[in-house]
């Protein structure tokens, strides 16, 4: 069984650039893993106006005095969901975005406080439908027509539904996504990932399955959408919850540059790959925000964090090791890694993590774009090191 959707009446005209602001071809793409809604089976309805703050003693993970007076400590959905989102609202704009974790009573949530603006593809992995967490791709259907999309399993049986791959100890999937812009008229591919926690074979393998799976599916629908050598070539957005620190295979198969038996992408990572400030190159200095991005819901320092969260683009055919720039001539331009805490109090008083994770932003630009303006048309190439 293969989930794939495709939208055959989607219009084929072209608008122009012109009609876009400045910097029409850049994407702002985020993910985050919300964490799962231990009440979704009594799940608690979005207030017209504002949040859901904890009133009583009652709530899941709040039953005793002492959890209550614990801000670290994990709260439910219903008081997390709206603090999550106007998070990823604050940053500015937002193309895509990619959750994790997320149950079919979160995605409604999800699809009311992000608004009409945005539209979402993805299905439940237990059984192809709504059954057990989706790695759900939102998107702004004001800048974007849907052309293609399908869900994959990470395992020997990519097309069979809550199959689990390998020592995973769950079913795991990847969510494939091809958009048209309407007013550049290119494509952009993007794909959400949610990798297994406890299996290491199944990381490692999953990343490798991801990389020709991917570069299959991109050349499907670029043969389907006759723009099979048209320039610049479309970006190809690989974004998730690795559960993979750079020290492990499951990371490391994504980036290699080393060559599969089967034609294959390798990604470059947003955080390690930010085309950063440097003379006759005027950006972003160094990627913002933590270093690591899962944190549990303890306090800092008790708990040994992790850079696990990614957002990463399909590295340039002809990319050597310690380049920029992702296929199509693409590069990033800003990384952010959004804290998942409210230290002092917000608006309504609330203090806490509104996830176990913290969201990644990244913005993926043309360079050419970016020279028009008076940069380097070929700026030096920068070593790339993991950062801490």
């Amino acid at each position: 069984m293969v989930v794939l959707q495709s939208d055959p009446d989607a219009p084929q005209l072209f608008v122009s650039a012109s009609d876009m602001t400045a910097h029409p071809h850049d994407i702002h793409v985020a993910t985050v893993n919300v964490r799962f809604d231990g009440m979704r089976h009594d799940p608690i309805p979005i207030p017209k106006h504002g949040a859901v703050n904890p009133k009583k003693p009652g709530f899941w993970g709040e039953k005793s005095d002492l959890a209550r007076k614990n801000p670290y400590r994990e709260q439910p959905w219903a008081v997390r969901r709206s603090r999550l989102v106007d998070a990823l609202l604050s940053t500015g704009e937002l193309d895509i975005i990619g959750f994790q974790e997320v149950y079919v009573s979160q995605l409604k949530d999800l699809a009311v406080l992000l608004g009409a603006r945005f539209a979402h593809v993805g299905v439940g992995r237990d059984d192809g439908k709504e059954a057990g967490e989706y790695s759900p791709i939102f998107y702004d259907k004001q800048r974007f027509e849907r052309v293609k999309w399908k869900t994959m399993w990470l395992s020997s049986w990519p097309e069979k539904p809550g199959s689990v791959g390998w020592d995973a100890s769950q079913t795991r999937i990847a969510t494939f996504l091809s958009l048209k812009d309407k007013f550049g008229g290119h494509l952009v591919h993007a794909v959400c990932t949610h990798y297994d926690d406890q299996g290491l074979v199944a990381r490692a393998k999953s990343s490798l399955l991801i990389r020709t799976a991917i570069r299959e599916w991109v050349e499907a629908v670029e043969l389907e959408t006759n723009v099979v050598g048209k320039k610049p070539k479309a970006p190809v957005l690989l974004f998730g919850d690795f559960n993979s620190p750079p020290d492990e295979d499951g990371y490391k198969n994504i980036t290699s540059f080393g060559p599969l038996k089967a034609p294959s992408f390798t990604f470059l990572d947003a955080y390690t790959h930010l085309a950063a400030r440097r003379p006759g190159y005027d950006a972003q200095s160094r990627p913002y925000g933590p270093h690591k991005t899962w944190t549990g819901f303890t306090a800092p320092g008790l708990t040994d964090t992790q850079r696990i969260d990614l957002v990463m683009a399909a590295a340039d055919e002809d990319a050597k090791k310690g380049t920029d720039v992702a296929r199509g001539g693409w590069v990033f331009t800003q990384y952010a890694c959004l804290d998942n805490w409210v230290e002092e109090g917000d608006a309504d008083g609330w203090q806490g993590r509104w996830s176990d994770h913290r969201a990644v932003k990244a913005t993926l630009a043309l360079r050419s774009e970016k020279c028009s303006e008076g940069y380097d048309d070929e700026p030096a190439p920068v070593p790339h090191v993991e950062l801490r």
